[in-house]
């Protein structure tokens, strides 16, 4: 895989760790992952030279002398939450107390649904769009969108830090058809969701609701219950992983409380979710090459808007955030 500009070669070795290669050989860079995993080493494809997990050449066919400068690269790789993170800059600086804290996806009692998915677009377009949910009627309208979600909610910005949290809800609404189909809903909703932004680009986006009748209050659901289901909802997580400039790795898990449903129920869910992903990333490959092709020069990190609407006021927070951290 290619992140931030870099070419790496991912491998689990015999203990099941993962390790992460700069994707080269130290002799003809011919890249690694054209080569064969032979117990715990990796052997080049070209001439046969054979790294071990730290990146040291500890073998050249023919020769007993292995030269100094025969290592590649290696990055610090943590398993966790159902990810594996990497980290791509220098290997002291790791610290691995920044990485979000995505636990819940390690709950057994809960059901998840994951989906991989390479993005012909910047990152930022992938946060600004999960930090604005005004999007839904538009692009989702098939799905957990309706008018009512962009025209009737109340929308509220914080910033905590350096997390950014954007909470939406609408009263006594129709149901969009997700929440119809699965919240099995007859008569008018509540919903609320709430949009989680961590630096650079890790983003958890909760959704909830509940029947009208049983009313939220006016200003909407609390610091606590913003974060459940209520009578039905999901959470949604994102590994957004840039590649280069314009192209973006996107891992995405659906998690969800199992109830009932059967197993037809459950795969429809996660169509209807996976649809919902494909969309957006029309969009983001529709925008990317916009951006591309703009006379004004254009570019993810700016836009250029000439229109800042209310519901950007959590995604400028975000590129606040971030524009601070390249500062220092």
């Amino acid at each position: 895989r290619t992140f931030l500009n870099e070419n790496v070669v991912l491998f689990r070795n015999s203990e099941g760790d993962m390790v992460a290669f700069e994707d080269r050989c130290a002799h003809r860079r011919l890249p690694l992952s054209l080569g064969t995993l032979e117990n715990d080493t990796v052997v080049c494809g070209y001439h046969g030279l054979v790294y071990d997990c730290t990146g040291k050449c500890i073998k050249v066919p023919g020769q007993d002398r292995i030269p100094k400068g025969a290592r590649v690269r290696t990055y610090p790789v943590v398993d966790r939450h159902n990810y594996v993170w990497i980290w791509m800059g220098d290997f002291k600086s790791a610290d691995e107390n920044s990485i979000p804290d995505f636990s819940r996806l390690s709950d057994p009692s809960l059901g998840r649904h994951r989906i991989g998915l390479h993005i012909k677009g910047n990152y930022q377009l992938i946060t600004d769009n999960l930090l604005d949910l005004s999007h839904l009627p538009y692009v989702h309208s098939t799905t957990t969108g309706n008018p009512p979600i962009a025209e009737d909610a109340t929308v509220v910005n914080e910033r905590h830090g350096d997390t950014v949290h954007v909470k939406r809800w609408a009263k006594n609404i129709t149901p969009a058809r997700t929440f119809a189909e699965f919240g099995e809903y007859r008569e008018n909703i509540d919903v609320w969701s709430i949009s989680q932004f961590q630096p650079p680009s890790y983003v958890r986006v909760s959704y909830g609701s509940l029947p009208a009748k049983n009313g939220l209050p006016d200003n909407g659901p609390d610091d606590e219950v913003i974060w459940q289901p209520g009578h039905w909802g999901f959470q949604v997580f994102h590994g957004v992983t840039p590649e280069t400039e314009i192209t973006t790795h996107q891992f995405r898990y659906i998690l969800h409380e199992k109830g009932a449903a059967d197993e037809a129920t459950t795969a429809e869910f996660y169509r209807q979710n996976d649809q919902i992903i494909n969309e957006d990333r029309a969009i983001f490959a529709a925008q990317q090459k916009a951006l591309s092709r703009d006379p004004s020069g254009a570019t993810a990190d700016d836009i250029k808007s000439q229109s800042v609407i209310y519901a950007d006021g959590g995604l400028q927070l975000a590129r606040e955030i971030n524009e601070a951290i390249t500062k220092k």
